[in-house]
C-alpha cells in the first residue's frame, strides 16, 4: 500500500483527541491530511494554528521516502555475491569483540537474507552468456528492455525468462511467480511447456520409459510451473496503467519476480493517433507506467521486463556516422513511421546517405530515457565475429566474417538450423556494450556464448540506429 494512503490509525504522534477531531470530520488516510491547508484543520477541527503545523508535520514525517545508503540496497539483493555476507558477518564479529554487545546472530542474518529480494533475473543456462554480460541476469529493481522487429524471437524470450524464474530453485530456478502481460495475445500455454521440458528435461520431459509414478510427478510439476505464471490481457494502455496500480497485493501474495509486458507499444501504437495532441498524452502515459513499473520492481525485488518493436522514419539525413541517425521528436509526425519485419527490413552501413530509413526501438527518446537497461534483437546479412576460445572468456580471439547462409548446430541430439541473429546490450548502468549470437530452437532462446560480437558505442544513443552498428568493425 503507498504511504499516501496509510490510516491515520497507523501514523505515530497523533494524540487520541486529535485523532478522534480528524476522524469525526472524515479524515481517515494520510492523503486527507496533506491535500488540505493548515487553515483547514484550524477551521474544521477547532484547534490553533500551531496545533495545526504540527498534525502535518508528524502525518508527513510518517510517509515522507527515508533515505536510505548504498549498504542497505546492496544487502536487500540476496542474489548478489557472498563476499557481502562474510564481510557483513566479519564486521559484527569485529564490533561484538570491541563493544562487548550481543550482534546479530547467523540464523539472524540467514532469515534477513531470505527475505532480501534477488538482485537478478537468471535466464537459465541456455542464456548463461547473456547473464554474465549483464552482471549476473536481468536486474531486478529496474526496466529492462527488448527491442526487435516482427518475427526476432521477443516473445520466445520472455517465455524462456518465464521457465527459468517458475522453475524449482533445485534446478536452477526461482521458484517464483510471474506476471505476464500479453497485450497482442501472443502467449502460448503449450509452447511454455514445450520450452520447460526442452530446458529442464529431468523434470519436466516425459519419456517412454518412465514409470507411472515418475510420469505424474513430471506432470504435476509441469502444472505447479503453469500456475505459477498469471497472465493478463489488457485491450489499452489507459488499462494496462489501472491494473498495474492495483496489481501490488498480487504481486505479493504469488511471489512474482519477473514482471512481463509484451509488448507496451503495440497498445500505444493503437490508442493514439499522431496528432501532436494524442502523441503528448501517449508519452504522458507511458511515463506514467514507467514510473509504476519501477517503484513496484524497486520495493518487492522483481525484474521489470518489457518488449517495444521497431520503426523507421524517413526523409531526415542519417547523421552520427556509422549506427547513427536520427529519429523524429518522440517520433511525433516529423516524418512518416512505419513498421519493419524481419523479411523487408534493410541493413543500413549508416554513411550519411540522405532520403533513407533510419531504424530505430519505437516510443520515441522519452521512453528511451525511462528504460534502464536495453537488448536488441536483429539479425546480420555480414559482420565480424569475435569467436572466443574453449573457455568462452574472450582470451583467445580470430575475426571471421560471418555469412548469412543458415548454420546447422546439433543441440541434445536433434538437429536444428537458424540464420545468424544477434542479441545486443545496448544500454547498460552494469556492463560495456556487447553482443552474442542467439538461436530460437525448441527449449525458446539461446545465447550462443563463443559467438561474440562487437558493438558499435553509437548504439547506445537514445534515438540512434539500432541496424547495422555492429557492421565494419
Amino acid at each position: 500500500m503507498a504511504a499516501k494512503h496509510r490510516s491515520l490509525a497507523r501514523v505515530a504522534g497523533l494524540d487520541v483527541e486529535t485523532l478522534s477531531k480528524l476522524e469525526g470530520h472524515n479524515f481517515r488516510t494520510a492523503e486527507d491530511v496533506l491535500t488540505r491547508s493548515s487553515l483547514d484543520l484550524v477551521e474544521l477541527l477547532d484547534i490553533s494554528l500551531p496545533a495545526a503545523e504540527r498534525v502535518f508535520q508528524c502525518v508527513a514525517k510518517n510517509v515522507c521516502p527515508k533515505p536510505t545508503t548504498a549498504k542497505a540496497l546492496l544487502a536487500s539483493r540476496a542474489g548478489g555475491t557472498t563476499t557481502e555476507t562474510n564481510t557483513t558477518e566479519t564486521t559484527n564479529k569485529n564490533s561484538n569483540r570491541t563493544t562487548g554487545e550481543p550482534g546479530p546472530s547467523s540464523s539472524h542474518l540467514h532469515l534477513q537474507q531470505q527475505q532480501a529480494g534477488p538482485a537478478y533475473v537468471r535466464g537459465g543456462v541456455f542464456l548463461h552468456a547473456l547473464d554474465q554480460a549483464l552482471g549476473g541476469g536481468v536486474p531486478t529493481g529496474s526496466i529492462t528492455e527488448l527491442v526487435g522487429g516482427a518475427g526476432a524471437g521477443k516473445t520466445q524470450f520472455c517465455l524462456t525468462l518465464a521457465v527459468a524464474t517458475a522453475a524449482p530453485l533445485e534446478v536452477g530456478g526461482l521458484n517464483a511467480g510471474v506476471v505476464y502481460i500479453d497485450t497482442e495475445q501472443k502467449f502460448s500455454g503449450v509452447r511454455l511447456c514445450e520450452i520447460a521440458s526442452a530446458v529442464f528435461p529431468a523434470v519436466y520431459a516425459r519419456v517412454a520409459t518412465d514409470s507411472q509414478t515418475v510420469a505424474q510427478q513430471k506432470a504435476q510439476a509441469l502444472l505447479d510451473l503453469t500456475q505459477r505464471v498469471l497472465i493478463l490481457t489488457p485491450s489499452t494502455l489507459s488499462e494496462t496503467y489501472q491494473r498495474l496500480q492495483g496489481l501490488e497485493e498480487t504481486f505479493i501474495d504469488h511471489g512474482v519476480r519477473l514482471l512481463v509486458i509484451d509488448s507496451v507499444a503495440a497498445l500505444a501504437r493503437a490508442e493514439f493517433g499522431v496528432g501532436r495532441g494524442q502523441l503528448a498524452r501517449r508519452q504522458e502515459l507511458l511515463g506514467q507506467i514507467a514510473s509504476v513499473l519501477k517503484q513496484q520492481a524497486e520495493r518487492l525485488h522483481m525484474a521489470a521486463f518489457v518488449t517495444n518493436q521497431v520503426t523507421t522514419t524517413f526523409g531526415r539525413k542519417r547523421g552520427g556516422g556509422e549506427g547513427g541517425g536520427f529519429n523524429d521528436r518522440d517520433n511525433g509526425g516529423q516524418g512518416r513511421e512505419s513498421d519493419f519485419t524481419n523479411n523487408d527490413e534493410t541493413d543500413f552501413e549508416g554513411h550519411g546517405d540522405s532520403g533513407v530509413g533510419s531504424t530505430t526501438a519505437a516510443l520515441g527518446v522519452k521512453w528511451a530515457h525511462c528504460v534502464n537497461t536495453r537488448l536488441v534483437l536483429e539479425g546480420a546479412s555480414e559482420g565480424h565475429m569475435e569467436t572466443a576460445g574453449a573457455g568462452g572468456d574472450g582470451t583467445e580471439t580470430q575475426t571471421q566474417t560471418q555469412s548469412n547462409e543458415t548454420n546447422a548446430q546439433t543441440n541434445g541430439g536433434e538437429q536444428n538450423t537458424a540464420g545468424t541473429r544477434v542479441v545486443k546490450v545496448v544500454k547498460s548502468p552494469r556492463c560495456a556494450l556487447v553482443g552474442y549470437e542467439y538461436q530460437i530452437w525448441r527449449g525458446g532462446v539461446k545465447v550462443l556464448g563463443d559467438r561474440k560480437v562487437r558493438v558499435h558505442p553509437s548504439g547506445g544513443a537514445a534515438d540512434g540506429a539500432i541496424r547495422g552498428i555492429f557492421n565494419g568493425l
